[in-house]
């Protein structure tokens, strides 16, 4: 397999720097509230950065955020911001579970989830089977492409384990394969990690964590407002009763990959993916209630911030 995105070696101050220019621009901006980072920066390098920006209601941003980057914040970012009206950030405070948010502008706003505990714990449930079935789709198509995104597994393969406690499951292998990658992550750049040693951790994994999904959807509803849908253009979910997924399309010769990102993109314009799912669609109230905000939101953002992402759950319908 081909491993592409490798961590590129950064300070914090790098990271710093990349969030003052963005702090710096976005405060001279009249319709901007306040601006907040969340999570940190626990692994330079291999970290990114997760901004949010709070406008005042119904107030149009069309430009990409990502005009105030240079090479090394684009790459420290590894996705676009957040944005979100002030109604819509209060409302994302009931139904996703973001933390460490930290005030770098503007106003303090109220971060309390007014939810009983009985509807936080049902939307912890939900979102985490949304992450897994995410984590799941990105590792098989990894593997079709017998290509690793390194840093992206990276990323993702730490924040498994909010989703094993919000579940209250800690299942083995995974969580022995989990910690493995975090040693990974952690010793990245002080330890010779082998290319091999990389692999063969990717593959144990991959079939390790397509068991674990089909008995953790057996054990757990992962609820859907529809039967099946789209998380992007060439990738749709369906209900089924068991886990798999299939693959239409060409993948080109290990040589053609070390074009690395542009590879990848091109061959999402040629493979289409078919995932099934174990789903239930009889949710209940609070998960409806969770799929009207994220439809709202969405369709917001499509309208008023095109350029910024939703606050919401990594597994998003792929509006055209």
């Amino acid at each position: 397999m081909k491993i592409i995105d490798i961590p590129q070696k950064h300070s914090k101050e790098d990271y710093k720097e990349a969030v003052d220019k963005h702090v710096a621009y976005f405060s001279k901006l009249k319709n901007v509230k306040s601006i907040y980072q969340i999570g940190g920066v626990s692994t330079p390098g291999v970290s990114d950065i997760d901004l949010i920006i709070v406008f005042k209601n119904e107030s149009y941003f069309k430009k990409n955020p990502r005009i105030v980057n240079n090479t090394t914040a684009n790459y420290l970012f590894t996705h676009s911001l957040y944005g979100v009206s002030e109604n819509d950030f209060n409302n994302s405070l009931k139904y996703t579970f973001f933390h460490n948010h930290v005030l770098l502008y503007g106003k303090t706003l109220d971060l309390n989830n007014y939810q009983s505990n009985t509807d936080q714990l049902l939307l912890k449930k939900q979102i985490a089977l949304e992450f897994l079935v995410k984590m799941y789709v990105n590792l098989g198509v990894q593997k079709s492409y017998k290509t690793i995104k390194l840093r992206s597994i990276f990323l993702h393969v730490k924040a498994l384990l909010y989703d094993f406690d919000f579940l209250n499951i800690y299942p083995e292998p995974v969580v022995s394969l989990v910690n493995q990658g975090i040693e990974y992550r952690n010793s990245w750049f002080e330890k010779n990690i082998s290319d091999n040693d990389i692999e063969l951790w990717f593959k144990a994994f991959y079939n390790a964590y397509e068991i674990f999904l089909e008995d953790v959807l057996n054990d757990h509803k992962f609820f859907a407002s529809e039967s099946a849908f789209k998380i992007s253009p060439n990738i749709n979910i369906a209900k089924s009763d068991i886990v798999r997924y299939k693959r239409k399309g060409i993948v080109f010769p290990d040589i053609l990959s070390l074009m690395k990102k542009k590879h990848v993109k091109l061959l999402n314009k040629m493979n289409n993916f078919h995932f099934e799912i174990p789903m239930d669609s009889d949710a209940p109230n609070i998960i409806i209630k969770y799929f009207d905000y994220a439809k709202k939101v969405n369709n917001y953002n499509k309208l008023y911030l095109p350029n910024f992402m939703p606050l919401t759950s990594s597994l998003k319908m792929y509006n055209k």
